[in-house]
């Protein structure tokens, strides 16, 4: 036994790690960029959705508002009709002084507001936030029947989908 054994020269690379476990890495990178990806697109449709949702916030206050200065702009009317002296007792004292009579439209028209103008208003008193005309307004009322037309609009289509 005198005769050495040769063995074959094996290439054996130790300077990185394995094919796969490279392909491995590869795969994971890949994959995090996907969720950034994914993370990144998702954050931007939440923020478009409370930017949406912030824009209907603001366009219902701003109908709320529009809806509170109608009442108000018919609560200011009414205080300046109640203000003004009524049209069938002007009409009255001035045929009571001896002047000319009043016209048939304006008649008419005095007739239509004389009996709710006298019984609502008291004549030309000025008109306070405990009168009569503010208790029974039912212009600050609207918002709730808007509510109700959307729960009307809401209850009709869960309707549908029984």
């Amino acid at each position: 036994m005198s005769e050495k054994v040769v063995l074959p020269k094996f290439d054996l690379s130790g300077s990185g790690p394995h094919p796969a476990v490279r392909a491995l890495w590869i795969v994971g990178g890949l994959f995090g960029v996907a969720m950034l990806m994914l993370g990144g697109a998702m954050w931007r449709h939440h923020a478009a959705q409370e930017t949406a949702e912030q824009e209907a916030k603001a366009h219902v206050a701003a109908q709320l508002a529009e809806a509170d200065a109608a009442a108000q702009a018919t609560k200011a009317k009414a205080v300046a009709n109640a203000d003004k002296p009524n049209k069938a007792e002007t009409a009255k004292t001035a045929t009571a002084a001896g002047g000319s009579t009043a016209t048939p439209a304006v008649a008419a028209e005095s007739h239509k507001h004389s009996s709710g103008a006298s019984k609502h208003h008291g004549g030309s008193k000025p008109v306070s936030k405990g009168s009569a005309l503010a208790k029974s307004d039912t212009h600050g009322k609207a918002a709730p029947l808007s509510k109700k037309k959307g729960d009307d609009a809401i209850d009709k289509l869960l309707a549908s989908f029984k």
